[in-house]
Formats: structure tokens, C-alpha cells, sequence
């Protein structure tokens, strides 16, 4: 083989050492991205669990919350239906109350009226004569 095609062969194969070389550095590279990403994933993954199991505990615990309250609103409904007609009743007695208190203070003035008239009537119209011995 002459000195030109040696040359050439060891020229390509310095060229193709170089390019084996850049694909093992490529192929590392990949690797240790591709580790690094699964790695990030995973921690990713175990982030979403974790909130997501932190987030399903506390919707249970307000789960029981509302039925608790849900109960505590039933019982509240069926007692104000069970005072309603009492407090009815109360009002009714209060305003009756109200109209007698009033209807005493009119009998009232008329009672005073009357036994100023019957006075007067007594004094001016019927002469009664009284005498102290």
C-alpha cells in the first residue's frame, strides 16, 4: 500500500476513534440525563402521592365534619318547628296583654269620668243637706 492511502486510513481512523469517542460521551451524557429525570420523576411522583393522600385525609375528616353538622342542623329544624306554635301562642297572650292594659287605662279614665260626673250631677242638681251636730 503506498504512503497516501496509509495516510487516508489513519486519518479515517483517527476520525472514526474522535466519533466513537463523541458517542460514548454522548451516550454517557444521555444515561446520567435520563437517571437524573427517572430520579426527578420519582420524587415527583412521591410529592403527588403524598399530597394527595394528605388532601383525601382531610376531606374525610370534613366528610365526618358535615355529617356532623348535617345532624346538628336536623335536630336544630325539628326543635324550632316543635317552639314555633309556642312562641305563636306567647305572641298572641303578649299583644292580648297589651289590649287589656290598654282597655284598663281607657276603663280607668272612664271610671274617673263617671264619678266626677255622678259628683257634679250630686252637688249641682240634688240638695242634700248634711248637718254635723
Amino acid at each position: 500500500m503506498n504512503d497516501d492511502v496509509q495516510g487516508a486510513l489513519r486519518e479515517m481512523a483517527r476520525s472514526i476513534g474522535a466519533l466513537e469517542s463523541t458517542v460514548k460521551t454522548l451516550t454517557a451524557t444521555w444515561q446520567q440525563q435520563e437517571q437524573s429525570a427517572s430520579q426527578g420523576r420519582r420524587d415527583l411522583h412521591q410529592k403527588v402521592d403524598g399530597l394527595r393522600n394528605e388532601v383525601s385525609a382531610k376531606v374525610d375528616g370534613m366528610r365526618g365534619e358535615i355529617t356532623a353538622m348535617g345532624t346538628q342542623l336536623a335536630h336544630a329544624i325539628k326543635d324550632i318547628s316543635e317552639m314555633k306554635p309556642v312562641v305563636e301562642a306567647v305572641e298572641t297572650v303578649k299583644q292580648q296583654a297589651v289590649g287589656a292594659g290598654r282597655l284598663s287605662v281607657w276603663l280607668y279614665r272612664l271610671a274617673v269620668v263617671a264619678s266626677g260626673g255622678a259628683a257634679w250631677v250630686v252637688v249641682n242638681y240634688l240638695k242634700i243637706n248634711v248637718a254635723i251636730k
